[in-house]
């Protein structure tokens, strides 16, 4: 099967055809996906893309920006679908332009259109509850839901005392954004998209946008119609298709097959504890597992619709959709905030077993043999995810997979690709393409294009295919995503003449490498020579 949704229930009206049906086969006119993720309100990012030649998207014909408030978009062509990996908020100007041109696409391409709930987008539902105006004006200080994940992380008392600033909806909301949220410039970031979305004249400089007008917006936008209330409303948490996962995070071992409890609260929970609550089911198959969990994601959306607000028992619907987007209230058993990459890089297996978060593995094993066979079970030999940050270059994973046919892993979230630009991303971009095999058969095969930070370089090249018959030769770089005796990744081949270290199309081709440092990394561009040879006697 092509696809696995939550939309299976309720599609048996639609064309036999549609790609976002259950597990019904994709149209033959469909013969490609298209991938960007992370994008987290950041429109200049998703403009480059879009300005790209051979972007999946582009601005609708004749659209005008009207000085920037308003994005339209289209398919460039027919035969295509998009997937967004979810995380539309935080880190940009335009998170109310982004999430309303994505589910104003999604709303007229429903059958060509994903949108993933990526970590940024769930948590936001928080804000109904926790900036409720009737509570806050309780003044319950100490009772207000604080990061208790993360010890560093001031309780709401503790900031506003610090601060001298009065309990009221801007201060708790300007705390929560900073230390429970991750997402300490969004209000400021919001101010500015108010002012741009208002002006008339002259420029965003020029509207005055108040404090409560920045909260406002905040509030509005977790109401029923709001910018993230519609964005998790269309979207989900996993989608099948083309032999391809797609998820925010990781298929983390842990979560495959398991669906959590519509009881699971939001707070530290063991594993045993997350396994005993009524209703979650575990060890369901791979399309059963995907149509589940977007089942669960759907029901956990209509409860918080129906109480936003806290209940008198301290919790509030949709909690456990707000759990299963933290790491130590669902103990790691989740996709959407487990992650392949840390320090840029996917990590080493001695890293893997050494480096603990919360009293669980930092990230998750590409390598495990346990998730290749489960996947490949259901017909996925790739896993496409954003959510933690690969530098300026997806951070790439390739195996042999469970029968020796070929498993990738592909990390493509290009924030803080940058360590000199103040947006943290610089000229970075990346779009993921899967061209499925003719027929719908095996052998559907990775395109990787895009930019690095700082005009270092660009990219646009193919990987092997999956799943042809072991043997056949395969066209692709068979370089990328394997990981060199001194412990350089071979993240991308850079196209003839882009880098700034390569002089003229003649030359041989150029790879961009990197390793960890810590949280950090360390990259190179090499040319092929010195590739082959760090292999130390490995056939190229």
């Amino acid at each position: 099967y092509l696809l696995s949704s939550h939309s299976s229930s309720s599609s048996s009206s639609r064309s036999s055809s549609s790609i976002v049906s259950g597990r019904r086969a994709v149209d033959d006119a469909v013969t490609e996906i298209g991938y960007i993720t992370d994008l987290e309100g950041d429109l200049a990012t998703f403009e480059r893309y879009l300005a790209s030649p051979g972007s999946v998207l582009r601005r609708a014909g004749g659209d005008s920006d009207y000085g920037g408030r308003r994005l339209r978009l289209e398919f460039a062509s027919e035969g295509i679908a998009f997937v967004f990996g979810g995380d539309c908020f935080d880190r940009g100007t335009g998170d109310l332009r982004l999430a309303r041109a994505l589910v104003d696409l999604k709303a007229r391409h429903p059958d060509r259109v994903i949108l993933l709930l990526g970590n940024r987008d769930v948590n936001k539902m928080r804000l109904a509850a926790e900036l409720d105006e009737a509570y806050v004006a309780e003044g319950r200080q100490d009772s207000a839901f604080s990061a208790w994940w993360d010890p560093k992380a001031p309780t709401l008392a503790e900031y506003l005392s610090r601060n001298e600033a009065p309990d009221t909806q801007e201060s708790r909301l300007r705390w929560m954004l900073k230390h429970t949220l991750g997402s300490p410039e969004a209000f400021e970031h919001r101010r500015h998209e108010l002012a741009l979305l208002r002006v008339g004249g002259g420029g965003p400089s020029t509207i005055a946008v108040s404090d409560q007008d920045v909260v406002d917006s905040f509030l509005a936008s977790v109401r029923p119609g709001g910018e993230v209330s519609e964005y998790v409303r269309s979207a989900q948490i996993a989608v099948v298709l083309g032999g391809t996962l797609f998820v925010h995070g990781a298929a983390e071992e842990r979560a495959l097959g398991f669906v959590p409890s519509m009881q699971l609260p939001f707070r530290m929970n063991s594993a045993d504890v997350v396994r005993s609550l009524p209703g979650t089911r575990e060890g369901l198959p791979l399309h059963e597992w995907v149509d589940a969990l977007n089942g669960f994601a759907a029901a956990s959306f209509a409860e918080w619709l129906a109480e936003p607000r806290w209940r008198e028992d301290g919790t509030r619907g949709g909690e456990a959709l707000m759990a299963y987007q933290c790491r130590p209230a669902v103990a790691a058993m989740s996709v959407v905030v487990t992650s392949y990459v840390d320090g840029k890089n996917i990590p080493t297996p001695e890293a893997l077993e050494q480096d603990f978060k919360e009293g669980l593995p930092k990230c998750s094993d590409p390598r495990s043999a346990v998730v290749a066979d489960y996947l490949l079970r259901g017909g996925v030999r790739r896993v496409v995810v954003g959510h933690k940050p690969s530098g300026e270059a997806p951070a790439i994973f390739r195996g042999p997979g469970a029968d020796g046919c070929g498993f990738e892993v592909i990390s493509a979230d290009t924030n803080y690709a940058s360590e000199s630009s103040a947006d943290k991303r610089g000229a970075s971009w990346c779009e993921v393409r899967i061209r499925l095999a003719s027929g719908g058969g095996p052998g559907s095969q990775t395109r990787l294009r895009g930019s690095l930070a700082d005009g270092a370089g660009s990219y646009d090249f193919e990987l092997p295919a999956l799943g042809g018959p072991r043997g056949r030769p395969s066209s692709g770089d068979a370089l990328v995503g394997r990981q060199t005796s001194d412990g350089w990744w071979i993240r991308v081949l850079l196209e003839a003449g882009t880098s700034s270290n390569c002089g003229s199309e003649d030359e041989e081709p150029r790879y961009l490498l990197s390793r960890g440092r810590g949280r950090g990394a360390e990259s190179r561009i090499v040319p092929l020579s010195s590739v082959v040879e760090s292999f130390e006697g490995e056939k190229k």
